[in-house]
This record gives C-alpha cells, sequence and structure tokens, in this order.
C-alpha cells in the first residue's frame, strides 16, 4: 500500500470518528437540556407536618381598668414601692416633701402601682366602649409622663395611677371581611410580635359604627409589659391547625373535586385527589398525603390533569 494513501486514509478515520465523537455529544446535551428544561417549567415542594394560623396581623389599642390620682402638695417626691409593683390596699407607697409639710401617701386600692401616664387614661375607660372611643380610634395619641424619686411635682397634677390587673381590653379596628371571620364570645390567641408567647382572649363584642368594624377582646391573663403602652402590634389568631401542609399555589380545582400534581421519584406526574382541612394565606392543611411526597407549586405551567370531565 502506498504510505501516503495510508496516511490519508488514517486521517479520514479520524476525522469520521471526532464527527460521531461530536454528534453523540450533542444528542447528549441535547436530551439532558430537554429533561432539564422541561423539569425547570415547574417548582416543587416536599410536603411537610406544619402548624399554621388562621388570622391577621394588625395593631391594637389597650385599655386598662386604672385610676389616676393627683399630687395632695406641691414638693419632692419618694417613691417607696416601685414602678410596677403590686400595693395592698392602704400600703404606703410614696410621700412628697417641701420646706414646710411631708404627706405621706397610701394606696387607696389594691393593684399595680404606676407614676406614668399618658393622658388618654379618662378617654379610654375600662367597660365603657363609646360611639367617642370608635370615633377617635385612629387618633389617640399619648401625652406621656413619667415620675422617678427626686422629681419635683405640682399640686394638682396626676403623680400615679392604680391599675387593676384583673381587667385588660384590646381594641381592634378590622376589614369587614376580616371582621366576619370572628364570633362574640369565641375564644382567639393573639401573639405578640411573632414571639410565638399566645395570649388567650375572649371577643367580648363586636362593633359596625359608620361603615367600620371594631373587635373588643377581653384578654384572659393581664399582660404587664403593656403597663405604659397604648398601641401593640399584634397577629390576631383565629385558630392553630396542625398537620401535612402545601403551599396554596399546589392546589387546583376540577370538575371531580381539589387535587394536587405529585412529582414522583421515577419522573412522573400524576393527580392526587385531596381534602382541604383549613386554608390561610398562604398554605393548606390537607388529607390524603404523604409527608414527603413531592408537590408541583406551580401546576398552571404543566398541562396534565387539565381536562377532566
Amino acid at each position: 500500500m502506498d504510505k501516503n494513501n495510508g496516511t490519508n486514509q488514517s486521517k479520514k478515520n479520524k476525522f469520521i470518528s471526532w464527527k460521531y465523537f461530536v454528534f453523540i455529544i450533542l444528542v447528549i446535551v441535547g436530551l439532558v437540556s430537554f429533561f432539564y428544561l422541561k423539569e425547570d417549567d415547574f417548582q416543587t415542594t416536599r410536603i411537610s407536618y406544619q402548624e399554621i394560623e388562621s388570622g391577621f396581623e394588625t395593631k391594637g389599642l389597650v385599655i386598662r381598668d386604672e385610676k389616676t390620682y393627683k399630687a395632695p402638695i406641691s414638693g419632692k417626691i419618694k417613691i417607696l414601692i416601685n414602678e410596677g409593683e403590686r400595693a395592698a390596699y392602704g400600703e404606703q407607697i410614696a410621700f412628697i416633701e417641701n420646706e414646710n409639710e411631708k404627706y405621706y401617701i397610701y394606696s387607696k386600692e389594691p393593684g399595680i402601682i404606676s407614676y406614668a401616664h399618658d393622658g388618654l387614661e379618662n378617654l379610654l375607660e375600662y367597660g365603657n366602649i363609646t360611639p367617642q372611643v370608635l370615633d377617635n380610634y385612629d387618633n389617640y395619641e399619648r401625652n406621656y409622663k413619667q415620675f422617678i424619686s427626686g422629681n419635683k411635682i405640682e399640686k394638682g397634677t396626676i403623680f400615679y395611677r392604680l391599675i387593676n390587673n384583673n381587667n385588660q381590653y384590646l381594641l381592634i379596628k378590622a376589614a369587614k371581611d376580616r371582621a366576619q371571620m370572628f364570633n362574640k364570645n369565641e375564644t382567639v390567641f393573639i401573639d405578640r410580635d411573632d414571639e410565638k408567647k399566645f395570649i388567650k382572649a375572649k371577643i367580648k363584642k363586636i362593633y359596625k359604627y359608620n361603615d367600620s368594624n371594631y373587635l373588643l377582646l377581653d384578654l384572659n391573663n393581664y399582660v404587664k409589659e403593656w403597663n405604659n403602652i397604648r398601641w401593640v402590634n399584634i397577629k390576631l389568631i383565629k385558630n392553630i391547625y396542625e398537620g401535612l401542609a402545601v403551599p396554596n399555589s399546589a392546589i387546583f380545582k376540577t370538575a371531580t373535586g381539589t387535587k394536587i400534581l405529585l412529582y414522583t421519584f421515577d419522573n412522573e406526574i400524576k393527580t392526587k385527589d385531596i381534602k382541604v382541612i383549613e386554608t390561610t394565606k398562604n398554605w393548606s392543611i390537607v388529607e390524603n398525603v404523604e409527608i414527603g411526597d413531592k408537590v408541583i407549586t406551580n401546576p398552571e405551567n404543566v398541562n396534565y390533569g387539565r381536562n377532566e370531565n
């Protein structure tokens, strides 16, 4: 064989082999891209056991059972019972002293002592929610003042408060659809600043006033941290549910019932009938699923199981 012909044939064989190699690589890349892009058209998440809450975030107006007392004389203050402590009836809590006299002050009732006030005590009376209170709900602003030992005070100035820690309200303004979630005498829960330290309360009354809705909550236990504040950010919770949860975006309805799409371990898509037990803004507790099931969260992107009759 001619040496040149052998060399040319060898080069030709190498070129053909290279073409086959490139072709195979392109086929593999194409298949991988096809399946990758196909799966990338939808998103999935694992079904997990969760605790969900039905309710809404809002602010509430704190209304306490409290009375204010004025300084009987002018002078320098000496506090004997500290801010936030409880005093018994007739217990000496402080005295006021000037050049001419020294006046001892005794608790007129049992309760929590506070030497702070905000000027709203007589406007927001426990047990007396008037139309005026509802009218001014959004306009209550505090004029906060607090005394400590060594301060001087003028006669007739509000000096201290006595708080009955058995009675505390929270007044909440709510949109109509939110107010309709609740019923009078229903037990609810309050979560402060997402602390998961739930306060139990009862819906004492629901007011429909001037196209607005208000919920009056009677707290089961007094919240001492609210002694000297008037507005609080809370989450009002109607119910707390535990169970297997799926995103609401994964749920769709057909003529044959409520369903989700599952993405199985062998990369198949299957419809699954479910029963919704409870739903919130983003999640639902459902039955007829297993923990760890892979659910498609955007079924609208999947043309599967949608044309059922």
